[in-house]
């Protein structure tokens, strides 16, 4: 008997998932600066010189860094992207807690701008 994929909005899973990778790529275009050779050089020396997660570090924790992350967000800005500054983070802290302040900070700007209710 054949399994059926799981849907979601009565489309199957992964063609949603495809479905929001665009619509992604379209209103950031930039992210495809992260697959550029001068970005891998650029993380390759961050982890190389800073290679324990900062933000753990600071909690008294020791745990490796594998995320370079833009301290200020760079919105787009080449020199910024390239530029930096950069903090080397685990995956845990960059996408948990630097994700929640990063989107704290778009509400607060968005409200501030009379946007979004």
């Amino acid at each position: 008997m054949a399994v059926r994929p799981k849907r979601l909005g009565g489309r199957p899973a992964g063609e949603r998932r495809r479905e929001q990778e665009e619509e992604r790529r379209r209103a950031y275009p930039w992210r495809a600066w992260y697959g550029t050779a001068i970005w891998r050089a650029i993380r390759r020396d961050q982890l190389s010189r800073e290679p324990l997660c900062r933000r753990c570090g600071k909690r008294g924790r020791i745990e490796a860094a594998t995320v370079v992350n833009h301290v200020e967000p760079h919105r787009g800005d080449w020199e910024r992207f390239v530029g930096g500054p950069f903090e080397s983070l685990c995956k845990a802290c960059h996408d948990g807690e630097v994700q929640r302040e990063e989107r704290a900070a778009a509400r607060r700007a968005m409200a501030e701008a009379g946007v979004g209710g």
